[in-house]
């Protein structure tokens, strides 16, 4: 991840920012971001001249070339009366690598709560794919229906690890049926077919023993376990689909959490709840608040 300083100076001098422009600014960041070009962290600063900030998934990203429909047009409006200065401010040293494959063999497509890279991960080096080196969608400009679907799932998974195992969002990130499903490998097989190699969609956990390849949940049929950079996913060729090799049912962790506060006691013999929790992709944190007293027990570790 790159950060970029996008300074726009005026050719007219003593032009006066109003509201329009600044639409134009904060539209001309929303088009890039939906073409993959820049990530979810950006912002418009009043300096000596207005500055967009922004970060990029690679060095070249704002290059011209990757350009959508829609940021071609904001970028031609915005150079009638600013020059447009790019300047690198540094890299992310804590995030991720982009694929820099000549070519992939195959893809996943994934992402989680926190994500803000691009849900496409190339299953050769196990890096992030950025999304305007792939194919459009079909019918579509950018990868706006992409990055609508992983703004869904990220709430989903959010509100799935806050709320102690809800049924119905566990259902959207587990079940390949589930609305969210359907639209993810909906997304999916369009990309894979302007690619040419298959692009396996993501299912969080799945049956069976640890260690043990799974099977799959549409056809049934076992998975063939495969490489992904330095880890393992177990994969469907006919169903398209993927789980994390060696997983368990993250729902497992709060069935054990279920049993250990059965009666709702803790500590005390009171009958009524006597602790408060919350749970943090599979860490189960509880409180016991008797005595005014908090102390924290991870009741399972991260999957």
């Amino acid at each position: 991840m790159f950060y970029k300083r996008i300074e726009l100076r005026p050719k007219i001098q003593g032009i006066q920012i109003d509201s329009q422009m600044q639409k134009l600014f904060w539209h001309f960041l929303y088009a890039l971001d939906c073409n993959g070009q820049i990530l979810k962290y950006y912002k418009v600063i009043q300096e000596e001249n207005v500055v967009l900030y922004a970060t990029a998934p690679k060095e070249d990203s704002l290059d011209e070339k990757y350009d959508s429909v829609y940021v071609r047009e904001d970028r031609e409006k915005i150079s009638e009366l600013f020059s447009i200065c790019v300047k690198d401010c540094g890299k992310d040293l804590g995030s991720n690598e982009y694929c820099e494959c000549e070519k992939r063999g195959a893809m996943e497509m994934r992402t989680f709560f926190q994500d803000a890279d691009s849900p496409f991960t190339c299953c050769d080096c196990g890096n992030p794919v950025a999304l305007y080196e792939l194919p459009k969608p079909k019918g579509a400009e950018d990868f706006l229906c992409v990055r609508l679907w992983r703004q869904d799932y990220c709430a989903i998974d959010l509100l799935w690890g806050n709320s102690f195992d809800d049924r119905y969002t566990g259902r959207q990130c587990t079940e390949p049926d589930s609305p969210l499903s359907r639209q993810g490998r909906i997304i999916a097989q369009y990309v894979a077919d302007g690619l040419g190699y298959p692009v396996y969609y993501h299912l969080v956990c799945g049956s069976g023993e640890e260690g043990q390849t799974h099977t799959c949940p549409v056809c049934g049929q076992k998975m063939r376990r495969r490489k992904m950079g330095e880890n393992e996913i177990d994969v469907c060729d006919e169903c398209k689909l993927s789980y994390d090799a060696n997983c368990r049912l993250r729902a497992q962790a709060f069935a054990g959490a279920r049993l250990f506060f059965g009666r709702g006691r803790l500590f005390s013999g009171n009958p009524k709840p006597s602790f408060c929790f919350f749970c943090l992709r599979g860490i189960i944190f509880v409180f016991p608040l008797q005595n005014s007293k908090l102390c924290a027990i991870i009741i399972s570790k991260k999957r």
